[in-house]
């Protein structure tokens, strides 16, 4: 204990093979003793320096501010944080924050189409503005060189909604503490923008085959979520140890919404899954030439398409075929026969039976026909 400083502490001690002191401080509170480590004489600190840290926290014990040294010095570090944020400009978020995160958390088209946006629409309007001064003024103003452009609304929304995302995420790690300006931004209409189109038996075994003419690896990939209803991404997951073969079944880890849940084989893809060199319980069933995961359908399957004339003539974007009509052909398939909605909601791995609605109309239309049996 030092005489002149009551509280501080030192210790002689030997440090990168030299003398040194070592400060600490002593304190009590409710009745109990408590020493928290100050730091080295060779880092600049001194008893008199001590003796003010320990001085100032019993203060703020006092006065409830803090209960511990680690506690004031995080409240600090926050106060910093906080400091720093309230002269942060959107493209310092964005760059040093916002995109490090997203470019180990998300798959990679996720990461370039943000990316992307930031650059070509927000970065030029938002960049050099700081957050708290960021108002819905300043997303119309997103918005008009996007109208210029006679841009759909589907992309305007998008920037709207990418800029929500980087304020959330500033929000929850305290890079900002105001309001998020995009949080009840609705000026545009929102369009429904879900793909319907889905495929005939005769499409469908079309399409096998002549994916099957080029690529069996793809072939199968179409087999799985036609017959099975996958995602593709949820096929380019698919590691050996998640396949049954016996029980004819598919284990899904971590889906869309977040939930594992199974799908089943069809024989036409258990008897193809048959004839697969099954690898090791953590290697991918479908890999890259490197051996890792499948990132991106193969535009053997777009070529495919446009060899079968499945788009021709067709504008909207909603009907033309891409690998996720095989999914909605798988839903419609089951609708068609007359499986409930809320068993192709469980097969899908829909968290909302909202999102299984869409098929309804097939519903319908099989009932319409079961009752014009009556003509007959």
């Amino acid at each position: 204990m030092v005489k002149s400083f009551p509280g501080v502490r030192t210790k002689e001690c030997i440090r990168n093979n030299k003398k040194d002191i070592y400060f600490s401080i002593r304190y009590t509170r409710n009745g109990k003793q408590y020493e928290e480590s100050i730091g080295y004489k060779s880092e600049g600190f001194t008893a008199a320096q001590a003796y003010e840290i320990l001085s100032e926290l019993k203060r703020d014990i006092k006065t409830g501010k803090a209960l511990s040294l680690r506690e004031k010095t995080e409240q600090r570090e926050q106060e910093k944080i906080a400091n720093e944020a309230a002269n942060m400009t959107f493209s310092e978020l964005f760059e040093e924050y916002y995109q490090p995160h997203i470019q180990n958390k998300d798959k990679k088209s996720t990461y370039d189409r943000e990316v992307h946006l930031y650059k070509k629409w927000l970065k030029p309007v938002l960049g050099g503005v700081k957050l708290n001064l960021i108002s819905r003024i300043s997303l119309i103003r997103l918005l008009q060189p996007m109208e210029k452009k006679r841009l759909s609304n589907r992309t305007k929304n998008y920037a709207i909604a990418l800029t929500r995302q980087v304020f959330n995420f500033a929000i929850r790690n305290e890079l900002f503490a105001g309001d998020n300006p995009a949080a009840r931004f609705d000026e545009l209409k929102k369009e429904d923008n879900r793909r319907m189109k889905f495929l005939s038996d005769e499409e469908l075994n079309n399409l096998l085959e002549e994916l099957k003419k080029h690529s069996y690896s793809v072939y199968l990939m179409a087999l799985i979520s036609a017959d099975c209803g996958l995602r593709a991404g949820e096929i380019f997951k698919l590691t050996w140890a998640d396949v049954s073969l016996e029980e004819k079944m598919l284990f899904l880890r971590d889906t869309k919404n977040g939930k594992n849940r199974f799908a089943y084989m069809t024989n036409r893809v258990a008897e193809e899954f048959s004839k697969l060199t099954q690898g090791e319980g953590n290697e991918f069933v479908f890999q890259s030439k490197t051996g890792s995961k499948i990132e991106h359908v193969s535009r053997t399957f777009e070529r495919a398409v446009k060899a079968l004339g499945l788009n021709d003539g067709i504008t909207d974007r909603r009907q033309k075929v891409v690998f996720h009509s095989l999914r909605h052909t798988f839903a419609s398939r089951l609708v068609q026969r007359r499986v409930s909605l809320y068993e192709v909601k469980e097969l899908l791995g829909h968290s909302d039976i909202a999102m299984t609605q869409r098929y309804s109309h097939l519903a319908n239309e099989t009932l319409r026909q079961a009752v014009a049996r009556l003509n007959e």
